[in-house]
């Protein structure tokens, strides 16, 4: 997995979606939903939720299903991680796992 300080990770989101949080991107390594920053504002959830739960989470979706991808109720802080799938981000000497950039 990669790791990046928090400055390289917002630099890289930035690069990638801008400097409106609504309009980044992140995919849940379960389900491969795309959680999207304007998703989590429309539903009233704090965007830094974004990157390290799957909208499923807040939608009632359940436990991640093969072939849906429509969200579910994974989370990156949960014992699994993000399945190899995410990243490492370091800030002030701690770790957090996250989800990775959607495409």
């Amino acid at each position: 997995m990669l790791k990046q300080t928090l400055k390289e990770w917002l630099d890289e989101g930035k690069e990638r979606f801008g400097d409106d949080f609504t309009q980044w991107k992140f995919k849940c390594p379960a389900c491969g939903h795309v959680n999207t920053g304007k998703e989590f504002k429309d539903l009233g959830i704090d965007l830094n939720s974004m990157y390290n739960e799957c909208v499923g989470r807040h939608t009632g979706k359940g436990s991640p299903r093969k072939d849906d991808s429509s969200g579910c109720d994974w989370a990156a802080y949960g014992l699994f991680g993000t399945l190899g799938k995410g990243r490492i981000v370091l800030n002030e000497g701690k770790e957090s796992e996250v989800f990775d950039f959607a495409e």
